[in-house]
């Protein structure tokens, strides 16, 4: 079994004329990086909320269908038992820091499970490290920087030690450095084999890190597949409104403006097209070799 599968799953808000979720069947396997892209209002975050319970139980409406995360049904299984399996981070921090000192947040919902003093010290300092805030322990949230401040929501969620991290556009409310360092915890959690499902906006930082690409448009999963195969449909994508990498996107260009004749290659040796910088190096690389091989 996945440890998250949603079969027929849809999804209709109190008072609201039609569903945020249409029939979404999926699965996510244990360890898997999955990105989650789609335009505004496509119902990405909906459909992270009925993962982790909090629609309907919290955001109350109409679910239909089978939602499973670890054999249980979010739906029917108290948000604060399935919030020690899915830890969710939203992209306002602030609302989500509540204590006066970082290490208060993340102690608080440890002493609430009842932990011993022994274990809530060993996952805190187990988090402050993995997020490299030990030295601000004993900060207000109010003085740390957008980054820091999603890295202490990050931790907070880490110390339940959920097998799950559902990041939810995160980083759409960062400075540049702040969401680089969102994403660089994201990878570093990825190769702990955490399962990590990201909605994101920064589409070449999903293609450095994730394993597959789901696709959602007006409450429907519209594609899901490898991250190059998904990302490598430019026309597919940009008539979402949704833009691949930059790399990506010249690469196509290239193609289509059938500079392949002059050795530009039609794809990586793997299929596909190049998804980051230094893939659209070698590839720049390849036509240049290729080019100087017909001249001579």
């Amino acid at each position: 079994m996945a440890l998250i599968e949603l079969k027929d799953t849809s999804f209709t808000y109190r008072g609201a004329e039609g569903p945020a979720l249409k029939e979404i069947s999926l699965s996510i396997e244990q360890g898997e990086f999955v990105g989650l892209i789609g335009p505004t209002g496509a119902g990405k975050s909906t459909l992270c909320w009925v993962i982790v319970g909090v629609a309907p139980q919290i955001l109350l409406g109409k679910i239909k269908g089978e939602v499973t995360v670890k054999g249980l049904a979010p739906n029917r299984t108290p948000v604060a038992e399935i919030a020690q399996i899915v830890g969710l981070v939203q992209q306002d921090a602030e609302v989500q820091l509540l204590m006066t000192d970082i290490e208060k947040e993340i102690v608080f919902p440890l002493e609430n499970l009842g932990l011993s003093r022994p274990e809530i010290e060993r996952r805190l300092n187990y988090v402050l490290d993995l997020v490299n805030l030990r030295s601000e322990r004993q900060r207000h949230p109010f003085y740390l920087s957008g980054g820091q401040k999603q890295r202490v929501a990050v931790a907070a969620a880490l110390a339940m030690q959920p097998e799950i991290l559902i990041l939810d556009e995160a980083t759409s409310e960062l400075d540049p450095v702040g969401a680089e360092e969102v994403h660089n915890l994201a990878g570093l959690l990825k190769k702990e084999g955490k399962t990590i499902l990201m909605v994101e906006h920064n589409i070449d930082e999903l293609a450095r890190h994730a394993d597959r690409i789901i696709v959602m448009n007006q409450g429907e999963k519209v594609k899901d597949g490898p991250t190059r195969e998904v990302l490598s449909d430019v026309d597919f994508l940009t008539s979402l409104g949704i833009y691949p990498p930059q790399v990506t996107q010249v690469a196509y260009h290239l193609q289509a403006a059938n500079q392949r004749t002059a050795g530009y290659p039609d794809s990586l040796p793997g299929g596909g097209l190049p998804l980051t910088l230094e893939e659209g190096v070698q590839n720049m690389a390849a036509a240049g070799r290729m080019t100087a091989r017909r001249v001579e």
